[in-house]
């Protein structure tokens, strides 16, 4: 019906929010995938984000289904041996692109480029610089394209020293404006969970 908004099938719960939660879960001590719960501001669980790991798969793969357990989303960034690809695709439950996120390379900041499915850079991302939230919440700023204004904020946590060495569950709190488009607001928490799988690679690769 003509003026009546289509949004992507699964993510209507994202309309009206200006904020959402990303905690991290582990359901058992030898769990080697990541997974996640995604909450609205009144902390209602309103996703679920699981990490799939396969034998020669992609880099990253991950599937987020609603509380009926539908998938709404899919993360997927091809494999290192395949590529040096290091954008992730964000696709609707239909399959239809909504995004790309692209890490850019610094020596002082993680910051990403958002890319909408015209190839157009739409939002930057950009992460604390070098020394910034040590022992501190970690803020990354979500900017235009032209980063002439603030659209919102990615804060990871601070959790306190102990539970930081002792636990891997980390918390963020995801902040947009209430009128930037529902799938823009997926791929944003989309990017968060690029962000903390990212690191937990980079972890792995130490070990």
């Amino acid at each position: 019906m003509a003026g009546v908004a289509v949004f992507p099938p699964g993510l209507q719960d994202l309309i009206l929010l200006t904020h959402v939660y990303v905690n991290q879960k582990y359901n058992s001590l030898f769990q080697t995938y990541c997974s996640y719960d995604v909450c609205g501001a009144d902390g209602v669980l309103l996703y679920r984000a699981m990490e799939q790991q396969e034998c020669c798969g992609p880099r990253i793969d991950v599937r987020i289904q609603n509380i009926q357990g539908q998938q709404v989303l899919s993360l997927h960034m091809p494999a290192n041996f395949c590529s040096w690809e290091t954008t992730l695709q964000v696709m609707d439950a239909s399959g239809h692109l909504l995004g790309l996120i692209d890490q850019n390379w610094s020596f002082s900041a993680l910051s990403f480029n958002i890319i909408n499915p015209l190839n157009q850079i739409c939002l930057k991302v950009k992460g604390p610089g070098w020394g910034e939230g040590f022992m501190s919440d970690q803020v990354y700023q979500i900017l235009s394209a032209d980063k002439s204004f603030l659209v919102g904020q990615i804060t990871r946590v601070w959790r306190g020293l102990g539970q930081e060495m002792f636990s891997g569950e980390d918390k963020f709190v995801v902040q947009f404006t209430p009128d930037l488009e529902v799938s823009m607001k997926a791929v944003l928490v989309s990017c968060t969970l690029l962000i903390d799988l990212l690191e937990h690679h980079r972890r792995r690769r130490s070990q």
